[in-house]
């Protein structure tokens, strides 16, 4: 970090040496008027420059104005302090001790302007102060470790000229930022509001360089490419973490979790999550970029519309507000994440319209001429709605007839029951403004899914020349329908405008296979080279293309051949899965993929029904299964039919539809008798012996598992006998049969390693230490079951983690660890909870309410022991005979309770 110390000299000599000292032997870089004397310009020319490339400036004042060039009002000093400000440098400042004696000699005579600068600098900053030259040097070696590095911005938001007002909000993130609690904030607004520039302009001009600047500073934008949840952890632990970071010694996204959790809990940061609705279910997806507010009647119906699609990203979002964090984290969304309803540590702010008064100044700094009523009365036609606001703007800037004339907004026909809507028709008034070749312009940029550079825009220059083209990007930019970063030279556009520009769109096809041939001409890294999801960008963007260009198949393809099996097996990316095979269902998910061939439709659907189950959605996973056994049993192909019954009985039995599930699953058994193959009768008897072991129904489960275990010898299937000693030790816990459940839980795990597959190794360290708890041995239970969580979350194995956190919260209640016991509980309730599985649930308020019952609050216990047994009413009746006697336990007590 560069350091500029800005003082007078002569006076200060000895404490800039000593200043000079903490700050290189903090590692830090020093830079000073020491270092100018050998330059041949002139100080107040050059001095600026050189704090404009520091980081922070530390500025001693004293009791002399110091030296003042020619032709300047102010010393060289405070021209230092002032460039500074005005490049949002950091400034810290010392000044000596009010009683400390200082030579006469260095304390002017005519103290008006010092102490004019003074004073100035005690009003605006908290300021240190220090005696003796020693004590300068002791105070600045301690406060060098807090004071702020530059922030962490990767894609810096292109935030339009004549941003205005939002002087309340902006307080009350400043209050927000100083104050202890809450420690996340959410913005939340339909889009065109400005939250981001909001949150933007707070950050830029409220925050950087003022006194409230926290040490560190992140901010993360889910509107960018490829910026999902995966690769902030990384960036954000390499920002946030002080030492190098060994990323080797992490097993699991978990790890990197808990490791930023506690770098936030221990430090004052800032993370700003920008356009968090990204990461949720409602706008994930490829067609996010195009997406308005309106959400599908049956999301909202159900209400998971508002649910994180990344279930680690919604725990860390629940982490960061459940927990007493130093960092302040501010969110930006058109939704409110459903994972922070009811949590303390949340504070929503809902943003409403535009101040009338802010309007007024935005209109004017616009140059738009007119009374305040005149201005009011255009305003209020389009709602205060801030986006409408610069349209209408733009309208009347550049109107034919008379430009800023704010009477003209009248001829506009700004229909009223519109007004502040995201839909409101100045949209279309601001498009049909311009002439043709603008509006094909704009349409066809509107057509790019990210931030685009002026290279890859100019594809799509037909305006005979680059000035000409030029020039209608800086109209579109003055007008507001355009965005432009002018440090990077990149240009995008607001998703409200680019949604209203896409669908004007006339040639769609014909610009998206023009961008095809852009982005084939982008190198594409060869297999050996892909180290992370970035990797696979440039082929993401193709397919996108692709599936713009309506040509389904051919993105199809080439999901298959260059994205499935590294998304798939490499990163367990199941939600860049979902992301990109949605796109494949333009008619949405309760219709068929817009694929010519039916067998492709059923691949594709049994695709992405097995991410959405991976990622706890078993639900949505069953209506996919559905319309894919619907294929199969059309074309009469019982082999595929039966394949997809099993995949449908899994996630049957996940939910808890019990009666269902062993339907479907003896179908398959039957259908596989029929035509074979003997290793799909095999592994429905395997499933079948799963499902009735839950229904208490111990010797048919048997049974099932005995004929499945032989068909897998026969055909010699290593990995899936493993499974049937996984099922037949799960069997064993449920009756209580510690020791056998040991035995096959053993030989589980030692089938696992003969053919190596890691979730069966998974579930086998599970068992061992569930059954080594059941027989009493708590340190062989301890290392089995954290050594099942760590792998579990290794390759974010969702549907295991219940149940290995459920077994350490009964160990830790073993161990008389209560707080951890309830922890571990909560936390694999909160994951059964959001993927609705049903049995699991039942297990976990039942352990809750013997829990509470344990530690005398019987009201809660009663609350846990209904639910359970709500839960476990759907066929598992070990869970229902439980639940019952739990509550019987509480209800001898009731009047006391």
């Amino acid at each position: 970090m560069k350091i500029f110390v800005s003082s007078t000299y002569l006076d200060l000599e000895e404490y800039r040496t000593k200043a000079r000292e903490a700050i290189e032997e903090s590692g830090n870089e020093f830079v000073g008027m020491e270092e100018f004397q050998s330059h041949t310009h002139e100080a107040p020319e050059f001095c600026p420059v050189m704090v404009g490339a520091c980081n922070v400036l530390v500025l001693i004042v004293a009791y002399g104005r110091g030296y003042v060039p020619d032709g300047e009002a102010i010393s060289m000093t405070r021209l230092e302090y002032e460039h500074a400000l005005a490049k949002k440098i950091p400034v810290r400042c010392y000044l000596p001790e009010g009683d400390y004696p200082w030579n006469p000699e260095f304390i002017d005579k005519d103290r008006r302007s010092i102490d004019e600068f003074r004073g100035l600098i005690l009003d605006r900053h908290i300021c240190s102060f220090f005696t003796t030259p020693e004590s300068l040097y002791e105070k600045l070696g301690s406060d060098i470790g807090k004071f702020p590095l530059p922030p962490y911005i990767p894609n810096p938001y292109p935030l339009q000229e004549n941003f205005t007002g939002r002087v309340r909000e902006r307080g009350m993130l400043t209050k927000w930022l100083k104050e202890g609690d809450p420690p996340m904030l959410s913005i939340i607004a339909m889009g065109g509001m400005g939250k981001t520039a909001l949150a933007w302009y707070w950050l830029n001009e409220d925050i950087l360089g003022s006194d409230e600047q926290p040490r560190k500073i992140a901010w993360w934008s889910f509107y960018d490419r490829e910026s999902g949840f995966g690769r902030f952890l990384r960036k954000a632990i390499e920002y946030f973490s002080d030492d190098e970071v060994d990323w080797n010694s992490f097993e699991s996204r978990r790890d990197q979790m808990e490791l930023l959790r506690k770098i936030l809990h221990d430090n004052r940061f800032l993370l700003v999550f920008d356009g968090a609705e990204r990461m949720l279910r409602a706008y994930y997806s490829l067609e996010s970029p195009y997406q308005s507010d309106e959400i599908e009647e049956a999301d909202a119906a159900g209400g998971d519309f508002r649910s994180c699609i990344d279930p680690n990203f919604g725990m860390f979002l629940q982490w960061l507000a459940s927990d007493n964090l130093r960092t302040k984290m501010l969110l930006t969304s058109r939704l409110y994440p459903k994972e922070l309803d009811d949590l303390e540590g949340s504070w929503r702010k809902d943003l409403k319209e535009m101040d009338r008064g802010d309007a007024i100044l935005f209109f004017r700094s616009r140059g738009v001429v007119g009374t305040r009523a005149e201005i009011e009365a255009a305003c209020s036609e389009v709602g205060y709605h801030p986006l409408s606001l610069r349209l209408l703007s733009g309208l009347i800037v550049h109107d034919p007839r008379n430009p800023v004339d704010i009477q003209e907004w009248r001829k506009y026909n700004v229909i009223p029951d519109l007004k502040g809507r995201e839909g409101h028709n100045i949209l279309n008034l601001a498009y049909d403004s311009l002439d043709e070749e603008k509006q094909a312009l704009i349409s066809r940029l509107s057509a790019f899914r990210n931030p685009m550079d002026y290279d890859a825009i100019t594809i799509f220059n037909d305006f005979g020349n680059e000035g000409r083209f030029n020039e209608a990007l800086i109209e579109l930019v003055d007008r507001g329908l355009l965005f432009r970063n002018v440090e990077r030279n990149r240009f995008d556009l607001h998703p409200v405008v680019r949604r209203y520009c896409y669908e004007r769109l006339s040639d769609k096809e014909a610009v998206h296979v023009k961008l095809i041939e852009y982005f084939t001409k982008v190198p594409i890294p060869e297999p050996e080279e892909i180290r992370t999801v970035d990797d696979l960008a440039p082929v993401i963007e193709l397919y996108h293309h692709r599936v713009r260009a309506g040509r389904y198949d051919e993105a199809r393809g080439l999901f298959e051949k260059k994205l499935n099996h590294d998304l798939f097996y490499t990163f367990g990316e199941y939600q860049t899965i979902i992301e990109l095979l949605h796109a494949l269902f333009p008619d949405g998910e309760n219709k068929l993929p817009r694929l010519a061939d039916e067998v492709d439709q059923a691949r594709t659907l049994n695709a992405i029904a097995i991410s959405y189950a991976l990622l706890g959605q078993s639900r949505h996973a069953m209506r996919l299964l559905g319309m894919q056994i619907s294929i199969w049993e059309k074309r009469g192909n019982k082999k595929l039919l039966a394949l997809g019954l099993g995949d449908m009985a899994l996630s049957q039995i996940r939910i808890g539809e019990l009666e269902a599930a062993e339907s479907s699953i003896r179908r398959r058994i039957k259908i596989s008798c029929e035509v074979g193959p003997e290793l799909r009768e095999a592994i429905g008897r395997q499933i079948l012996g799963q499902l009735l072991a839950c229904q208490e129904k111990f010797e048919e489960s048997e049974k099932e598992l005995t004929i499945a275990l032989n068909l897998f010898i026969k055909l010699n299937k290593v990995a899936l006998q493993c499974l049937v000693w996984i099922h037949r030790s799960i069997r064993s816990l449920l009756m209580s049969n510690a020791e056998d459940a040991l035995r096959y839980a053993t030989k589980a795990r030692e089938m696992a390693e003969t053919e190596y597959r890691e979730r069966n190794i998974i579930r086998a360290e599970w068992l061992l230490g569930a059954a080594h708890l059941m027989k009493g041995d708590l340190v062989e239970a301890d290392e089995h079951l954290n050594e099942a969580l760590t792998r579990d979350r290794k390759i974010n194995l969702v549907e295991s983690e219940p149940d290995i956190l459920l077994e350490l919260a009964k160990l830790r209640f073993k161990e008389n660890r209560k707080e951890e016991a309830l922890k571990f509980a909560d936390e694999a309730l909160r994951i059964a909870d959001r993927c609705e599985y049903r049995l699991k649930q039942a297990d976990i308020h039942n352990f809750l309410a013997e829990f509470y019952l344990d530690s005398g609050d019987r009201k809660k216990a009663r609350s846990h022991g209904t639910i359970a047994k709500e839960r476990a009413e759907c066929g598992y009746k070990l869970a229902l005979g439980w639940a019952e006697e739990l509550l019987a336990a509480i209800g001898e007590d009731r009047t006391r309770s």
